[in-house]
C-alpha cells in the first residue's frame, strides 16, 4: 500500500464513521481493510479507495448518520 493509498483509505474510514455512527470505528476500519485486501491484485490502483468505499457502503446498507460529501 502506498502512502497516498493509505491516506485515502483513512479518509474513507473517516467518512464511513460519520455515515455509520452505530458501528465501532475499529470495526469499520477492519471492514475497509478487508475489502481493500480483496483488491490486492489490481494493477491500476487509482480508483481502489473509491471502489473500496463503494463496496463497503453497499455491504453496510442505509447510513444512520450524516452523509459527508466525497471529495473530488
Amino acid at each position: 500500500m502506498t502512502t497516498h493509498e493509505n491516506r485515502q483509505l483513512d479518509e474513507v474510514i473517516e467518512r464511513l464513521i460519520i455515515r455509520y455512527p452505530t458501528i465501532a470505528p475499529a470495526e469499520l476500519a477492519d471492514i475497509v481493510h478487508n475489502v481493500y485486501d480483496a483488491f490486492g491484485k489490481v494493477h491500476i490502483r487509482n480508483y481502489v479507495p473509491l471502489l473500496v468505499e463503494h463496496h463497503v457502503r453497499e455491504e453496510l446498507g442505509t447510513p444512520t448518520g450524516e452523509i459527508p460529501p466525497i471529495p473530488r
